[in-house]
C-alpha cells in the first residue's frame, strides 16, 4: 500500500467523522427541544394541578410520548408509567374488584385439582361444583360451630390480658423479696427501681397487645363491611375455573408475539412457586392449627382455639411465627393451674410441631420449590414487614422466591441472548 493510499484513507475517515458528527447534531437539537418542551409541560401541569387526576395525567403522558414510542428510553418510560398507573388503579378499585380477586385466588389454588379430576373422566363442571360445595360446607361449618367458640374465647382472652401485668409484677416482687435474684437488704433502692422499671415495661406490653388485637379486629370488621358482595365469589369462581385455560390463552394473545414465549415462561415460574406455596402452606397451616388447638386442650391450657388460630395464622411466617405464637401460649400457660408443667408442655408441643413441619410436612406438601437461603429470608421478612406490616410478613416468602427464580431465568436465558 502506497503512502498516497494511506493519506486517502485518513481523509475518508475524517470525512466520515464529520458526517457522523453533523448527523448527530440535529438529533441533539431535537432532544434539547424535547427537554425544553417537557419542562414547559411539567410547569403547565403544575399550574393546572387542581383539575388533574392520575387518569388524566396518564392519558396526557401517553399522548405526549406516543409519537416517540420507537425510542427505547421512551418505551421504558411508557412501561414504567403503565405499571405505576396500574398499581394506583388497582388500589383505588380494590374494594369493588375484591370478589374478582378472591375468585381468581380460589381458581388459582384449585384449578390443578379440577385438572386432576378431569383426567379421571369427571366432567369439569361437576368437579368445580363439588369443590365449591366442599368449600361452602366447610365455611358454613366453621361459621356455625367453631367461630362462636373462637369469638367467646377471644373475648375472654382480651378481657384477661390487662390483669397479666399486675400478676407478673406481683410474681417478680415475690421472687425478689424471697432473695431469688440475689438482692440483699441493703439494696432495697435498686430492688424497687428494678421492680418499677420491669412493671412499667410489662404494663406497656400488655396494653399494646389488646390495642393491636382490637385494631386488627376493627380492620377486619371494616373489611367485612366491604365484602357484602362476596356472594358473587362462588359464581365467579365457577366460570373462572371452567374457562381458566381460555382466560390464560386470551391474556397470552394480548402480549406482543415476540414476547409471548417469555411471558409463558415467566407465568410457569410464578405458577410453580406461588401455586405450590399457597396450596402447601395453607394446608400445613391448617394442620398446625388443628394439632396445636388439640394439644393445648389436652394439656388444659386456657383459650386453646385462640392459640391454635394464632399459631396457624403465624405459621406462614418463618422463624418469627413460631416464636410469637409459642410466647403467647407460654404466657397464657404461666398463669394456669399448673404453670411449671404446662409451660414445658407448651414449649415441647410447639418445638415438636415445628420439627414435624420442617422434616415431614413441608417437604411432602410444599416441596422444595421455595429454595431461599435463611439469611436472605430473614432479611426479606424484616424489609417486607417494615414497609407493609403483617401483610408483608405473609407475602415475603413467595415474593422473595419468585424474584430469585426470575433472576435465575434472566441469567439463564436473557443475559445469554444479549
Amino acid at each position: 500500500m502506497t503512502e498516497q493510499d494511506e493519506e486517502l484513507k485518513t481523509v475518508e475517515k475524517g470525512l466520515k467523522g464529520v458526517a457522523s458528527l453533523s448527523s448527530l447534531l440535529p438529533e441533539r437539537r431535537e432532544w434539547v427541544i424535547l427537554a425544553i418542551a417537557l419542562i414547559l409541560l411539567i410547569v403547565l401541569g403544575y399550574a393546572v394541578r387542581e383539575i388533574f387526576n392520575p387518569i388524566l395525567v396518564y392519558i396526557v403522558f401517553l399522548i405526549a410520548t406516543y409519537p416517540l414510542r420507537h425510542e427505547v428510553i421512551v418505551r421504558h418510560m411508557i412501561v414504567i408509567a403503565s405499571i405505576m398507573f396500574g398499581l394506583w388503579f388497582f388500589v383505588e378499585v380494590s374494594g369493588a374488584v375484591l370478589p374478582f380477586v378472591i375468585a381468581f385466588i380460589i381458581s388459582f389454588i384449585f384449578t390443578p385439582v379440577v385438572e386432576s379430576l378431569a383426567r379421571k373422566k369427571i366432567p369439569r363442571a361437576v368437579s368445580i361444583i363439588l369443590i365449591l360445595l366442599a368449600l361452602l360446607g366447610a365455611l358454613v361449618t366453621l361459621s356455625v360451630f367453631l367461630l362462636p367458640m373462637v369469638f367467646q374465647q377471644f373475648q375472654t382472652f382480651l378481657t384477661a390480658i390487662p390483669t397479666l401485668s399486675s400478676e407478673v409484677s406481683s410474681s417478680l416482687n415475690n421472687l425478689i423479696n424471697r432473695g431469688f435474684l440475689g438482692f440483699s437488704p441493703e439494696n432495697q433502692g435498686l430492688q424497687q427501681a428494678i421492680i418499677s422499671e420491669i412493671s412499667t415495661r410489662i404494663e406497656d406490653i400488655t396494653r399494646a397487645i389488646p390495642n393491636g388485637i382490637l385494631y386488627f379486629v376493627a380492620q377486619a370488621a371494616s373489611a367485612a363491611t366491604k365484602m357484602l358482595n362476596l356472594v358473587l365469589v362462588p359464581f365467579l369462581s365457577f366460570y373462572i375455573m371452567k374457562d381458566f385455560e381460555l382466560i390464560k390463552y386470551r391474556v397470552k394473545m394480548v402480549v406482543p408475539r415476540r414476547y409471548r414465549q417469555r411471558a409463558s415462561d415467566i407465568y410457569g415460574i410464578v405458577d410453580g412457586i406461588l401455586g405450590g406455596y399457597l396450596r402447601g402452606a395453607l394446608t400445613v397451616a391448617l394442620i398446625n392449627s388443628i394439632v396445636i388447638s388439640s394439644l393445648m386442650s389436652v394439656w388444659g391450657i386456657k383459650y386453646p382455639l385462640v392459640i391454635g388460630l394464632i399459631s396457624g395464622l403465624l405459621d406462614m411466617i418463618p422463624y418469627f411465627g413460631i416464636l410469637v405464637s409459642m410466647s403467647v401460649a407460654a404466657l397464657i400457660a404461666l398463669f394456669g393451674d399448673n404453670p411449671g408443667i404446662q409451660v414445658i408442655l407448651v414449649i415441647v408441643s410447639f418445638l415438636g410441631m415445628n420439627l414435624t413441619e420442617t422434616t415431614i410436612l413441608y417437604p411432602k406438601i410444599v416441596g422444595s420449590k421455595i429454595g431461599v437461603h435463611p439469611v436472605l429470608l430473614i432479611l426479606a421478612l424484616f424489609v417486607f414487614g417494615y414497609f407493609m406490616g403483617f401483610l408483608g410478613l405473609l407475602i415475603a416468602v413467595p415474593t422473595t422466591a419468585i424474584l430469585i427464580a426470575l433472576r435465575k431465568y434472566y441469567e439463564r436465558n436473557l443475559r445469554v441472548a444479549h
